[in-house]
């Protein structure tokens, strides 16, 4: 059964660079596939050199020397980088105001959580089936875990998703009780257990030790009973040095 495009929007957005033979074969079935593909990968291209132009060791002091009317002074020996920090600025307050708004879109935890899961929450779960363990692991070793064999052995969907302050990861775990959300914020903080309900829907936030995460079930789930499963599933990995 060839994949649909729904599900190969979801596998681009958890990796553009995935190598996984089906999706290779998707992303060459139709114009719209490829299209989405290269755009995708235009994206990360554009960001890689948002965050990678050198800037001169002296660029301070020419900037102190830049006129009230915006042009250098005479005494600058350059006359290609002022086009080129323009341009390299516009690169990068594009990405960064992109950045900024993603850690700054939600006044709070408890914000994000419920406008997320609006967002996709119910739409992940209509798509979830059984994601492979190499692919698991290689979304959450970008932020130096991986998942224990009991959390990859019921992982239905996984995808990257903004958090609160920055890249997290969304997924959707196929339980005895149907399926409960995890959201992985590797850089927020919360308070272990608390609970928060919204719209037919119960939260629980772990405080983890690299992070945190939440799990969101329905109100006639025992999500909480699903807490010491959750703490012990993202296990922090050593950086080479």
């Amino acid at each position: 059964m060839s994949m649909d495009y729904s599900e190969f929007l979801l596998r681009l957005g958890a990796d553009p660079d995935n190598q996984d033979p089906e999706f290779l074969r998707a992303r060459e079935a139709s114009p719209e596939f490829q299209q989405a593909a290269q755009e995708s990968i235009a994206f990360e291209a554009l960001l890689t050199r948002a965050v990678t132009v050198p800037a001169p060791d002296d660029l301070l002091n020419d900037l102190l020397k830049i006129s009230a009317d915006g042009a250098l002074s005479s005494g600058s020996r350059r006359g290609w980088w002022p086009m080129a920090l323009a341009a390299s600025i516009l690169i990068s307050v594009a990405a960064v105001g992109m950045g900024w708004k993603m850690s700054h879109r939600w006044e709070s935890v408890d914000q994000y959580l419920v406008q997320h899961y609006r967002h996709d929450g119910q739409s992940l779960i209509d798509v979830s089936g059984q994601e492979s363990f190499a692919n698991i692991q290689k979304i959450l070793a970008r932020f130096d875990i991986e998942a224990a064999p009991g959390l990859a052995q019921t992982v239905g969907v996984i995808k990257y998703c903004p958090t609160p302050d920055g890249k997290g990861v969304h997924m959707v775990l196929n339980t005895d009780e149907g399926p409960v959300t995890v959201i992985y914020m590797p850089e927020t903080q919360v308070v272990g257990h608390e609970i928060v309900e919204f719209d037919e829907m119960r939260a629980v936030f772990v405080d983890l030790e690299k992070g945190s995460a939440i799990i969101i079930g329905t109100r006639q789930q025992s999500i909480s009973e699903l807490y010491a499963f959750v703490y012990d599933s993202f296990i922090p990995t050593a950086r080479e040095a």
